[in-house]
C-alpha cells in the first residue's frame, strides 16, 4: 500500500507544470568509466529553481583522500594535491541525498553519473531517490534529430550542446563548472522547447528517452 501511495504521488507530481519544480544539476570526476571498479573523485551540483540557479544551495565535494588517479591528470586535471583537503564520502553524500529529495537529477549522460552514484552511495549506505532524471545529451540529440541535423562525432559534448544554444565557454573537466554549464544547458533547452507555457514535467521528460 505504501508503495502504491508513492508511486500515486510520483505521478501526480510529474503531471505538474515544469516549472514550479526543483532540478539538481550535477558532474561527477571519476577515475575511469567503469562504476564497478574505479573511483568517485569529486562531485559538484547547483540547484535549479527556473528560471535561476540557486548557487546559495550549489555544493562541491572531493571525496578521495588516496585516490587511484589512473587516467584522471590527463583527463581533468586532478593531482594528489588536490585530494590532501578532501571531504569524508559520507558527508558529501548525504548532503547530495537531502538536495535530491524531490528534485530533479539533471546530467549531460544522466546514466553514466547515476550508476557511479548508485555504486558510491551503495558502498556508504545511503540511498538516493530523485524525484526522475532528465538527460541534457538524450535531449539534445532527439532535439537534432527532429530538425533531421545530422549527428556529428563530437557534437554532443557539453560543450558543443551549448554553442548551438550561444552559452558562454567554461573551463571543462571541473565538476562544480560542468553542473553549472549543464544547469545552464538545461534551462535554455527546456525554455526553448515549452516558450511560455508550462508544460507537464512529464512531457519535458519524454523528450529525453
Amino acid at each position: 500500500m505504501l508503495g502504491l501511495r508513492r508511486w500515486w504521488q510520483r505521478r501526480q507530481l510529474l503531471q505538474r507544470g515544469w516549472r514550479g519544480q526543483r532540478y539538481v544539476a550535477l558532474d561527477l570526476e571519476t577515475s575511469g568509466l567503469d562504476p564497478k571498479t574505479d573511483q568517485v573523485l569529486a562531485i559538484g551540483w547547483v540547484v535549479i529553481e527556473p528560471p535561476l540557479l540557486d548557487y546559495q544551495q550549489a555544493q562541491y565535494f572531493v571525496v578521495q583522500k588516496r585516490p587511484d588517479l589512473k587516467q584522471s591528470p590527463v583527463v581533468h586535471g586532478m593531482v594528489s594535491r588536490d585530494f590532501a583537503a578532501a571531504e569524508d564520502p559520507l558527508d558529501a553524500l548525504q548532503a547530495l541525498e537531502q538536495a535530491l529529495r524531490g528534485a530533479v537529477l539533471v546530467a549531460h549522460h544522466v546514466q553514466f553519473d547515476w550508476q557511479f552514484l548508485l555504486q558510491f552511495a551503495k558502498q556508504q549506505q545511503v540511498k538516493l531517490q530523485p524525484l526522475a532524471k532528465f538527460d541534457t545529451l538524450t535531449f539534445e540529440a532527439q532535439r537534432l534529430k527532429q530538425q533531421q541535423h545530422h549527428i556529428a562525432r563530437g557534437s554532443l559534448t557539453l560543450n558543443a550542446c551549448r554553442q548551438r544554444f550561444q552559452l558562454p565557454e567554461y573551463t571543462a573537466h571541473h565538476a562544480y563548472s560542468d553542473a553549472v554549464a549543464c544547469g545552464e544547458l538545461f534551462l535554455a533547452q527546456a525554455y526553448q522547447y515549452a516558450g511560455s507555457t508550462n508544460v507537464p514535467l512529464a512531457e519535458l521528460l519524454a523528450r529525453c528517452k
